[in-house]
């Protein structure tokens, strides 16, 4: 109790006294207050308990809120690690992706450089053959018409520096005469190998070949036109023409000669042989054996030239007259050469198979098969001669044949048989004048087709020659 009272506050003792009429501090008093006294200590011993109950529910209370605390804490702690660790697992990932990135911006970079340095090289090659190319080129704005771009040999055409001629409109040097008409812009028209004039610095005119080409490249249209220098050109053409008149004049003034020539020449033969005739029949006896012989010479000797005075004049018909085209049916006409020729008894002329129409002069293809059939029966050194004529397709043309079985020609003759004048044997021994395979080289190709000879020495020859399926008549 004493204790109890001691710790009581000072004003409260004092109260206490006055209440129990008695020093409550010390404890003396009448019964009553002791009574009192006694009654205060055991309340003020319920309320003590009562209090430390309180206290101690309040600290049970607080435990409970302290534990409850440390637990959130123990989880916020193992939220803050796992935090941490997707955290450091981001920085690493991070980092790993930084170092990707890096890796490959290097990447980038090195390819980058790579592909600089490819597309300079492919430049630089570009230009070298751009300007390079023996033709004049200008890279033209399709809608302003200014040059943008030339190579050398169209700087050098103009004949000024490369700057006064980028930015000005192409006609003042290409096709002055359509400024402001251009062909592929205004008149929708097409520029393709066309012949132009090309205007150079100092106001000279150059014929050119020339030729546009539309572009696009990065959103815009360009024309590229390309244009080549033919003056040259048309001065060999003018030559060329030139010489075509004098030549075909002087060809005109053969042929003529070649007609009066060989004209004139045929009365006096025609008169020497009937001279000849005569001396034979009426001097036969007094000149004897070897005096007819010898007028037997001489009239062989006059037919002879007379088969080539008719061979020059048939040779120089061809390039004086234009034959006429029309439709021949070339085993009727392969009838009438043999019937003409008159083939003797042992030697048989075959056509092997029907034979096509053709377009051609008919004529001129008469004596083609003239010439070859002829030749095959003068020649002759088989006692059973055989010619035969045959044809088959060869793509675009026909291919003709005329095969015999006689004495065959030499290799080394295959190209001079055709040339003019040129036989193989004594001209007194078979008659031949060297002019029937000319005529027939020159018949073949002037309807585009060729003629040639394949032959074996002692078993025969034939002689091909192609002629073109499709013509138009002349």
């Amino acid at each position: 109790m004493g204790s109890s009272m001691a710790a009581l506050p000072h004003t409260l003792r004092m109260r206490l006294d006055r209440i129990y009429a008695c020093s409550y501090s010390s404890g003396k008093g009448s019964t009553m207050a002791q009574r009192r006294q006694q009654d205060w200590k055991a309340n003020d011993k319920a309320i003590g308990d009562r209090g430390l109950q309180e206290a101690m529910e309040c600290l049970s209370r607080q435990a409970r809120e302290l534990a409850r605390a440390n637990a959130h804490a123990a989880e916020l702690m193992a939220q803050l690690e796992q935090a941490n660790d997707a955290l450091q697992q981001e920085i690493a990932a991070r980092k790993a992706a930084e170092q990707q990135l890096r890796q490959l911006n290097a990447q980038i970079e090195a390819k980058v450089r790579q592909q600089t340095e490819e597309l300079a090289a492919a430049k630089q090659r570009l230009d070298t053959i751009f300007n390079a190319i023996l033709t004049g080129v200008f890279i033209v704005d399709e809608q302003t018409h200014m040059i943008v771009d030339a190579n050398a040999w169209a700087i050098a055409m103009v004949g000024l520096p490369r700057e006064q001629v980028i930015g000005k409109i192409c006609h003042r040097f290409v096709c002055p005469a359509e400024q402001g008409r251009c062909p592929i812009t205004d008149l929708g028209q097409t520029v393709d190998r066309s012949e132009r004039v090309f205007l150079r610095a100092d106001g000279t005119q150059v014929p050119i070949i020339k030729t546009v080409t539309p572009t696009c490249w990065q959103g815009r249209r360009y024309l590229v036109e390309s244009f080549l220098d033919i003056t040259d050109l048309k001065q060999a053409q003018q030559r060329q023409a030139e010489l075509v008149e004098q030549l075909t004049k002087t060809n005109r003034q053969l042929g003529e000669f070649a007609y009066v020539v060989s004209h004139d020449l045929k009365a006096p033969l025609r008169g020497i042989k009937v001279l000849s005739d005569w001396i034979t029949k009426d001097y036969a006896q007094r000149l004897g054996p070897d005096g007819c012989q010898q007028l037997a010479l001489l009239a062989s000797r006059v037919e002879r030239m007379q088969a080539l005075i008719d061979g020059i004049l048939q040779y120089s018909r061809l390039d004086r007259q234009e034959g006429q085209d029309e439709q021949i049916d070339l085993n009727e006409l392969l009838a009438q050469v043999i019937d003409l020729l008159a083939p003797p008894g042992h030697i048989e002329v075959k056509v092997d198979g029907p034979l096509p129409t053709i377009l051609a002069d008919k004529t001129r293809i008469g004596q083609v098969f003239q010439n070859l059939i002829s030749n095959a029966i003068r020649y002759m050194d088989k006692p059973q001669g055989t010619v035969l004529v045959r044809c088959q397709e060869d793509g675009d043309y026909w291919r003709f044949a005329v095969s015999d079985n006689g004495p065959g020609i030499e290799a080394r003759y295959f190209e001079k048989i055709f040339q003019l004048f040129q036989t193989l044997s004594s001209r007194d021994d078979k008659g031949g004048t060297g002019i029937g395979l000319a005529v027939v080289k020159k018949v073949i190709e002037q309807y585009g087709g060729r003629v040639w000879v394949e032959s074996e020495v002692g078993k025969g020859s034939t002689f091909f020659f192609t002629f073109p399926k499709a013509r138009r008549p002349s």
